[in-house]
């Protein structure tokens, strides 16, 4: 049996885990796989040589990455990787953040009484929330329609229904007021809800992801300190 180890790009959750496994399973000539989501690493057990394409074309094609490379630089290419989505999580959750209580100022009844009047405009409210529903929340409708391919429903899918809901709701209201009658006082838009939803799930993933880097980076300490020698003393 020959191993062969790499790391798929896009992990997150245990649904990550199993769409992947499943799609290495169906390679021919594959006889196990093991997934991990801690390490982001797959190792697979093959019967004789296996195309690496198709190893990749079977992780891209239920929308991850993955990425080969030397056995002595693998883990320190995980831990670039891990770096720059770190970096790239946390933008996209101070940017939604950041606009997400620019609406909810503008829109929560006791706070709104402070905010400035451009906070209170159904289309500003709008604007930002569409930067938030599309940029904060562009890799939830991506693992969304991945994982609905395979006919999964996990927490990518709850939030991007949830959220899409929600904006598309708020944007027919404030467009089209007519369809639900002509006092627009009486109607409340729901911006203020789908992007503190994105934002708060993108907090708690970049978090996960922190945590995540840091308690990998320990067991490898941990491990770093066994012993590579061993002395034996055998008495005669």
């Amino acid at each position: 049996m020959k191993k062969i180890e790499f790391f798929i790009k896009g992990m997150h959750c245990a649904s990550c885990v199993y769409v992947n496994e499943q799609a290495l399973k169906k390679i021919a000539g594959v006889k196990n796989v093991v997934v991990n989501l801690a390490t982001i690493k797959a190792t697979i057990e093959t019967e004789g040589q296996v195309d690496l394409n198709l190893i990749k074309k079977a992780v891209e094609e239920v929308g991850y990455q993955a990425v080969f490379e030397e056995e002595k630089s693998l883990d320190e290419k995980i831990k670039e990787e891990r770096e720059k989505e770190l970096r790239r999580l946390k933008s996209k959750m101070i940017i939604s953040l950041f606009l997400s209580s620019l609406i909810v100022w503008g829109s929560f009844p006791i706070l709104m009484k402070t905010s400035p009047a451009v906070f209170k405009n159904y289309f500003f409210q709008f604007f930002t929330a569409s930067i938030v529903q599309f940029f904060g929340g562009l890799d939830f409708y991506q693992a969304a329609i991945s994982a609905l391919k395979h006919r999964l429903a996990n927490m990518d899918v709850l939030v991007s229904i949830g959220t899409t809901i929600a904006y598309l709701y708020s944007t027919v209201l404030i467009f089209f007021p007519q369809l639900f009658g002509n006092n627009m006082t009486e109607l409340m838009p729901y911006f203020d809800v789908s992007a503190v939803i994105i934002s708060l799930v993108l907090l708690g993933r970049y978090l996960g992801a922190k945590a995540k880097s840091k308690t990998n980076e320990a067991i490898k300490k941990l491990i770093g300190l066994q012993p590579k020698e061993a002395t034996l003393i055998i008495k005669n």
